[in-house]
């Protein structure tokens, strides 16, 4: 029998670790990580600065990037497993919701946005195995997003990402259409502790099995 490759997408919201753990599990079990698009987002930098002028163009980037993503699956799981850094229904129920309730997004901006969703996931796209979403509380985000010193991320906005945190679990918890299982990250070192990253490669491994 063909060896079963499977496509994980790992969610949290900015802080929670998505990138350590994608990176350890590449490591570990072999997975081909589809990198979320920072470095090279111009849009980004620019947000931060003024994010009523940006957040509908840098909502539509984060889009497009996921999807293109997603329509290049197929061919590379046909080859191995692969894990998504972020999906793009996080991009829909947390991101891009967070700016229309916090007036950074117009209710037209908003509306076509949807539409452009809603469009792009009529097509015939990979779905995931497994959504593992990675939660913590907000004083560890905020001083995990302090540490790993992303420029125009360290004035972030305390109300935004509070909006933010509250969405993602409204959407992980409410969500039906995938199998989401959720991971506290509060207490778990997956940098220098050999113990969790152990302990949570294992527990992927026995979730998809």
């Amino acid at each position: 029998m063909q060896k079963k490759n499977y496509f994980i997408a790992l969610t949290g919201i900015m802080g929670s670790g998505k990138t350590t753990a994608c990176n350890l599990l590449k490591q570990e079990l072999g997975f081909h990580v589809l990198e979320e698009t920072v470095n090279e987002n111009a849009f980004l930098p620019l947000f931060y600065k003024d994010p009523a002028r940006w957040a509908f163009s840098l909502q539509l980037f984060f889009l497009e990037d996921r999807v293109r993503q997603l329509e290049h699956m197929a061919s590379l799981l046909a080859e191995q497993s692969v894990i998504q850094d972020s999906f793009v229904y996080q991009d829909n129920f947390t991101y891009a919701k967070a700016q229309k309730i916090l007036g950074r997004m117009s209710e037209i901006e908003f509306s076509l946005y949807q539409k452009f969703f809603n469009s792009l996931l009529a097509k015939n796209l990979p779905k995931p195995d497994l959504i593992i979403n990675l939660e913590a509380s907000l004083p560890v985000l905020k001083q995990r997003i302090q540490k790993r010193a992303r420029g125009f991320e360290t004035e972030v906005d305390p109300i935004y990402l509070e909006t933010l945190h509250r969405l993602q679990q409204e959407w992980t918890k409410g969500e039906y259409k995938f199998r989401i299982v959720s991971v506290n990250t509060d207490k778990l070192d997956l940098v220098k502790n050999s113990n969790h990253k152990k302990e949570f490669v294992e527990t992927v491994r026995d979730l998809l099995s």
